[in-house]
C-alpha cells in the first residue's frame, strides 16, 4: 500500500511502499525498514485483508492461537488429548480452537513423524 514515510527516508517524494508487520500490527516502510506511526487502523485492517503483509519467518506448521493463553503455539498430541507444544499452562487446558479435519490432519502427521524417527535411529 502506498503510504507517507518518515522525512528520512530514502524515498524522495515521501510515498513509499508500505506493508502490515503481521505480529506486531505496525506498518514498516519498503524502502528505510522504519516503522510508520501515522497509518490508521482501517489502513492496517485493508492491508491485512488484501494480503500486503510481512509473514513472519518463525512460524512452523500447525500453529494455532491458544485461547488460553493467548499466544500462537504449536499443536501437537498428549496422551491422545491435542494441547499446545510451548502452551504456558503446561500443556493443559489449552483451548486450540480447530476443525476436526485439521485434528485428524495433525494427529496423522504426528504419527508419521514418529515413525520415520523411529526409522531412521533404528
Amino acid at each position: 500500500m502506498i503510504v507517507r514515510c518518515n522525512p528520512k527516508c530514502k524515498n524522495s517524494d515521501g510515498f513509499t511502499d508500505g506493508s502490515l508487520d503481521v505480529d506486531s500490527n505496525e506498518v514498516v516502510c519498503n524502502e528505510c525498514g522504519d516503522i510508520l506511526k501515522s497509518v490508521s487502523s482501517y489502513a492496517k485492517l485493508s492491508m491485512k485483508t488484501t494480503g500486503d503483509i510481512i509473514r513472519s519467518k518463525y512460524r512452523k506448521a500447525f500453529m494455532f492461537p491458544c485461547q488460553a493463553c493467548d499466544t500462537n503455539v504449536e499443536a501437537q498430541f498428549v496422551n491422545g488429548v491435542l494441547v499446545g507444544k510451548a502452551c504456558s499452562n503446561n500443556q493443559v487446558g489449552c483451548k486450540i480452537n480447530v476443525t476436526e479435519h485439521m485434528v485428524k490432519a495433525i494427529e496423522e502427521t504426528q504419527n508419521r513423524l514418529e515413525k520415520v524417527e523411529a526409522d531412521e535411529s533404528e
